[in-house]
């Protein structure tokens, strides 16, 4: 206590000056709007920057904070990430799987129309391979839109499609979306259509519905393309008649893919030794 007093008695001077100086200051701001007006803008510009120095600083601490959460937020979607890649990666695995199975039960040799007609009763399509190239009966033929039609007759160099545009080839097909299946044939009408028979009444369907192959013959995998529904035949009965568009554009048949099953043999073995014995 004795040092603060002999202190502020060593500096009263400095004390004085500072308390008249103080003093003018209150005084002259109190009688002049000039300086009283100068003095208040000083002191606002003060406030405010106090003001945003407070507040920069809660800011950094909640930025913090938020900063904590988001961390932790993208730790949970990371995990989520992680389990979908995981299950993204199954599932790719299995597509491969199959991919590869089909590709060792199926191959496709390249071929071009060399002779075609749409307009015939019964219509065929002749294509550059032969017998040298390994082609024989019942190769199923495509292009890159859908079913074509199925090889009947072969020599060395050329191959004779019986065309889907022809009623003696009756294709196995279902709708895509619910496997109900039945018969595709031409009605002889328009190259761009051909009917669906034999689709029970009760399967749920729809105009735009994709029309595929069964893969119950030996000619065709499963799923090749053939057309879409545009229209439905009711005939009364327990089935339907569907009105089919071809996805298929006979009128411009250029390369198609001529399919090997490589188990066609086999199977075609087990069912005429069925037949047989009937």
């Amino acid at each position: 206590m004795e040092s603060l007093i002999r202190f502020i008695t060593k500096n009263s001077p400095w004390f004085t000056w500072l308390f008249l100086a103080i003093l003018s200051i209150v005084l002259l701001c109190q009688t002049n709007p000039y300086h009283r007006s100068i003095w208040f803008g000083s002191a606002n510009f003060i406030t405010a920057n106090v003001y945003d120095l407070q507040s920069s600083v809660t800011s950094y601490f909640g930025l913090r904070q938020a900063n904590d959460e988001m961390l932790e937020g993208m730790g949970l979607l990371e995990t989520e990430n992680l389990a979908l890649r995981q299950q993204l990666q199954e599932y790719q695995d299995l597509e491969s799987l199959h991919r590869d199975s089909l590709k060792h039960q199926y191959r496709y040799l390249i071929a071009h129309v060399v002779g075609n007609s749409i307009n015939q009763a019964e219509n065929y399509i002749t294509i550059d391979k032969g017998s040298t190239d390994g082609v024989h009966q019942d190769l199923g033929v495509t292009d890159q839109n859908g079913v074509i039609g199925i090889v009947a007759k072969v020599s060395s160099h050329y191959s004779l499609v019986l065309s889907v545009l022809n009623p003696k080839l009756r294709l196995s097909v279902m709708l895509k979306n619910t496997e109900a299946f039945g018969s595709l044939v031409w009605d002889g009408k328009d190259s761009r259509y051909a009917i669906f028979e034999d689709l029970p009444r009760n399967v749920d369907y729809k105009n735009g519905d994709t029309i595929v192959t069964t893969g119950y013959t030996s000619s065709f995998p499963k799923n090749i393309p053939v057309g879409r529904i545009v229209d439905t035949f009711d005939g009364g009965g327990s089935f339907l008649t569907l009105h089919v568009e071809l996805f298929s554009n006979f009128n411009r048949l250029n390369a198609v893919h001529v399919i090997f099953n490589e188990e066609q043999e086999e199977r075609d073995q087990l069912q005429a030794s069925v037949n047989a014995n009937n």
